[in-house]
């Protein structure tokens, strides 16, 4: 009996104690995951070499420095950013708040920038960690008048839904002062559930593969592990509820609308700056500005700026086709391509029929199931392409893009463009209402790495791209395919509320979406940069320029623009941004100077006072360098966009781009032209003006995109992807192109002056 009770007891203690014995050596071994931490500034000190002019470009305009920043950058506090970061997808790990100061203080030179991490997977501790990384970046210059960095915090708001009824896109929000009472004490996120559906489902089906394939650096994606199970445990607040110091839940706005009346009770200087509009692979097809130019959806208070480039590409240009239509019974029909463009659900079509021709299909046979695959990829949208089994990007050719655009994004959404939501006017409450946007351009950058322009070289380092082609286990697990990718039959696919579909990853509860992260990859580029005009570089003045839209974009160039309006009746200059009222034909001045040509490496003072490990980690020995050499600006172009006047006035005859070009002769002193606006005086009505400033061609990362081998027609017959063996290769990808900048527009309202 003695001995049956002592076996029990010991079965009874190896059961309590056998857990508790496999938590600590779990936690030993980091079976777990542990924080990963906000990283240290460095406390050396650097000269900024930006370049900043202090001249007066325009006679009569108050003399200002142009300052470059990037307003768009993610460290690995961001879900997707740490994803994409792991080593299996070809990422370096962990790049926390700190990397992005002493990347924009020693690589990138820039004079601000602002760390803007995803709100729905930020944690209390991250919050607070980045704000502090934030003050410290602040506090390393001392108490200059003139620091060399000025830090910004903020953070992205991203409401991606599929439905383009209630899909409002990317914003990020700006907070002027990095005081702790100047911050809210927990950023203002999207559906943090449907995040959470998406991490339950998959982290740890992803974690543990991705430890039995790369081993070596299985504390990556722990680490990764620890920080879904913190974010998943950190519940929505309750309605109603107020935050505090000590909340630490995700506080939601669904809608524009919520999101502005939040910040309004927040009440702290705060810019909402959309991005990414006309990007497809995240925009249903069919969105419209439309929907958000209201006085619900838009708040003039917050939305001063727009980004109209970043290394996900530009999305300033309008084009007038669409890629799907209504036909009168209400049904959804597959438009035909035109020269210019030709629409996915087009070419899945052509896929069908070439299965089909490959299996033996007759003739009429092919061109039925043609098109029937091209009406039931448009019954589906937005999930047309799941309706095309298996996934090959090189079966979709160029299809969804726009072929005589700069830069453009992938799988462009034209009444997403910049341009289409200037030509809009809202007339539902009796008076007009319109964007008036200044332009930006940013990096979008998720290795925080802002302004990574500055030199075109280190594509996986600089832009996007993490495909490695050569690579089969990052390419699957960056592009997981469907089934057998040669079925000839397109596949109808359940829309239903149980589908699973209506999800915010890649992967939803039932099924996995092709992401098209190998087509992707052509049309990712080097980050954007804004330019402020501002008095002097600290953080009252660079914030009194973007709030004031005397700002302007660059794809990444930093590419000196002055834009004004000259023969105001006052007397004064009227600068990029600003609104004013004339009776008489509007004169205007634009000057640009080329950007500085880069010296390889970096300058011979960076060597001597900045960290090593600095240098070679984050800016893999490449440092903004510049010479005494400028390139040259080859010319001026003029966009003219006159909105609308009336209800359903048609878009595409106010948009004109452009509008009067100017060849500029090659000179070091740069470009400098006038013209005026004959037509204004007997228009009546609104104008909108803005300046593209063209810089000689030059070499960049993904500059044709595609790179399709054409037939004698101009068809696309095969896409050559960047990062391919068989094609572009792995190296940089590069490609000629015309570098550019954008000024803000300049809105002229007719009428007088004086009223």
């Amino acid at each position: 009996m003695a001995k049956r009770f002592r076996r029990w007891l010991l079965y009874a203690l190896a059961s309590v104690l056998s857990p508790v014995l496999i938590l600590l050596i779990g936690v030993f071994f980091n079976w777990f995951g542990t924080y990963q931490g906000p990283g240290e500034v460095s406390e050396f000190s650097k000269v900024n070499l930006s370049g900043a002019e202090n001249e007066q470009a325009i006679e009569g305009v108050q003399a200002k420095k142009i300052l470059f920043g990037d307003l768009h950058v993610h460290t690995t506090f961001s879900f997707d950013a740490l994803l994409l970061n792991l080593p299996i997808a070809n990422g370096e790990g962990v790049h926390p708040v700190a990397d992005a100061c002493n990347f924009a203080r020693f690589c990138s030179n820039l004079d601000f920038f602002a760390a803007t991490d995803h709100a729905e997977w930020l944690t209390k501790r991250e919050w607070k960690d980045s704000l502090d990384s934030i003050q410290n970046c602040a506090q390393v210059s001392g108490d200059l008048d003139e620091p060399p960095i000025v830090p910004f915090l903020g953070w992205e708001w991203t409401q991606a839904s599929v439905n383009r009824d209630t899909h409002f896109g990317h914003k990020n929000i700006i907070i002027r002062g990095i005081d702790e009472e100047e911050v809210p004490s927990m950023p203002i996120s999207t559906t943090h559930g449907a995040f959470n559906t998406f991490a339950s489902s998959s982290t740890a089906l992803v974690t543990t593969g991705a430890v039995l394939l790369d081993l070596p650096n299985r504390k990556n994606y722990l680490d990764w592990r620890f920080k879904s199970s913190v974010a998943r445990a950190t519940k929505d607040c309750k309605p109603g509820e107020k935050l505090n110091s000590r909340s630490s839940c995700y506080e939601k706005a669904e809608t524009a609308e919520e999101l502005f009346r939040k910040l309004e009770d927040l009440n702290l200087d705060t810019l909402v700056i959309p991005h990414g509009s006309a990007w497809g692979n995240v925009t249903p097809p069919l969105t419209s500005w439309d929907l958000q130019l209201n006085p619900k959806a838009h708040n003039a208070s917050f939305n001063k700026l727009i980004e109209v480039y970043s290394g996900h590409g530009n999305s300033e240009e309008y084009r007038p086709w669409v890629p799907m239509g209504l036909n009168n019974n209400g049904m959804m029909t597959c438009n035909q391509p035109t020269q210019g463009y030709v629409p996915d659900c087009f070419q899945a079509g052509e896929i069908i029929r070439e299965r089909c021709r490959v299996s033996a299909g007759s003739d009429e046979e092919c061109n039925k199931r043609a098109v029937e695959a091209r009406q039931i990829f448009a019954n589906s949208n937005p999930f047309g392409l799941l309706t095309v089994p298996g996934y090959d990007p090189m079966e979709w050719k160029d299809s969804g893009q726009c072929k005589d655009c700069f830069l453009p994004a992938f799988d462009y959404r034209p009444k997403m463009s910049v341009q289409y939501a200037l030509a809009l006017t809202d007339f539902s409450t009796g008076k007009p209402l319109r964007f008036r946007y200044g332009f930006i351009g940013s990096s979008d950058n998720h290795q925080a790495r802002p302004g990574t322009g500055y030199k075109e070289n280190e594509r996986k380092l600089n832009t996007e791209s993490r495909v490695d082609m050569e690579s089969e286990v990052g390419r699957n697990f960056m592009n997981p395919r469907l089934s057998d990718p040669k079925l000839p039959l397109s596949q109808k696919i359940d829309l239903g509320p149980d589908s699973g579909l209506e999800c915010y990853g890649v992967q939803c509860s039932k099924i996995t979406l092709p992401v098209q992260s190998e087509r992707a990859s052509s049309f990712l580029y080097t980050g954007g940069l804004v330019a402020a005009h501002a008095e002097s570089r600290n953080r009252e003045k660079i914030w009194n320029a973007l709030s004031s839209r005397e700002v302007y974009a660059t794809s990444g160039e930093r590419i000196l623009l002055w834009f004004n309006l000259i023969n105001h009746p006052d007397g004064s200059a009227i600068p990029m941004g600003m609104e004013t009222k004339m009776s008489s034909s509007p004169k205007f001045q634009v000057k640009a100077l080329g950007a500085q040509k880069q010296l390889p490496g970096c300058s011979s003072v960076d060597k001597q006072n900045i960290n090593s490990e600095v240098l070679d980690r984050l800016c893999r020995g490449e440092c903004f360098n510049p010479s005494d050499e400028r390139k040259n600006i080859s010319r001026i172009e003029v966009v003219r966009i006159r909105p609308q006047v009336y209800e359903g006035e048609p878009i595409n005859a106010l948009i004109e781009d452009p509008w009067k070009t100017f060849t500029c002769e090659p000179s070091q002193e740069g470009c400098e032209v006038e013209f005026t606006d004959e037509q204004f005086e007997g228009g009546n009505r609104e104008i909108v003006y803005y300046v593209r400033a063209i810089q000689e061609s030059t070499e960049a990362i993904n500059g044709s995109g595609f790179e399709c081998d054409l037939d004698e027609n101009g068809r696309c017959l095969k896409i050559n992807l960047c990062g391919d063996p068989k094609g572009k290769g792995k190296g940089d990808c590069l490609s000629l192109t015309e570098e550019r900048a954008w000024s803000s527009p300049i809105f002229v309202k007719f009428g007088s002056s004086l009223l």
